[in-house]
């Protein structure tokens, strides 16, 4: 399974790319120590900042959170910008052939973007652990668990962790790839 999500982390390069981007930006901004090992390793950490974990429910929630929504923004607007041209437009190679491959290359960028949204394993994890588990009720980083942080975060950590063992498994990819096959089919 390892090698098939290595497979499609670089299959999605252009959001896997982006995605560590964010990562590493939200680690600089939250202080957090990161190994200079790369971005693409061809290890389950592919498409991914190795970085130390968030000591505070904020910058786990952060960090679990953050580049997965910078992510689906952007990949979002590539996406809609390609789709709406192709599939709902109907402009073919046989109108316009360099617009066509453009909305073809701004579709793939935006799949890519949003098959590469959601954290490492360990991250949402980590956020699960410090703001959902029993231990949380002790003091982190010098304060309570924030209980109105864990109500509003409930719902985005729920769908980032699942979200999260989708991708690992690349379940994420393979709806894409789906989602697309039928769209071509539907065309004809």
């Amino acid at each position: 399974m390892r090698l098939l999500y290595i497979i499609t982390k670089y299959l999605t390069f252009p959001g896997s790319y982006m995605r560590c981007v964010w990562e590493h930006i939200t680690c600089r901004i939250l202080k957090l120590m990161v190994e200079p090992a790369g971005y693409m390793r061809l290890d389950e950490a592919c498409g991914h900042v190795e970085h130390s974990l968030a000591k505070s429910q904020f910058a786990a929630y952060l960090i679990a959170t953050g580049p997965g929504f910078m992510n689906f923004n952007m990949g979002l607007v590539f996406f809609f910008f390609g789709y709406i041209n192709v599939f709902q437009l109907g402009i073919t190679p046989y109108e316009n052939v360099v617009m066509f491959i453009i909305y073809i290359i701004s579709m793939y960028i935006g799949v890519s973007m949003l098959c590469c949204l959601f954290p490492l394993t360990e991250d949402i994890l980590n956020f699960w652990d410090i703001a959902y588990s029993k231990s949380a009720k002790k003091t982190v980083g010098g304060k309570a668990a924030d209980s109105v942080g864990k109500v509003l975060g409930f719902p985005f950590a729920a769908v980032t962790r699942l979200g999260a063992f989708l991708e690992k498994n690349c379940i994420i990819f393979i709806l894409w790839v789906a989602f697309i096959v039928w769209q071509c089919i539907a065309i004809f």
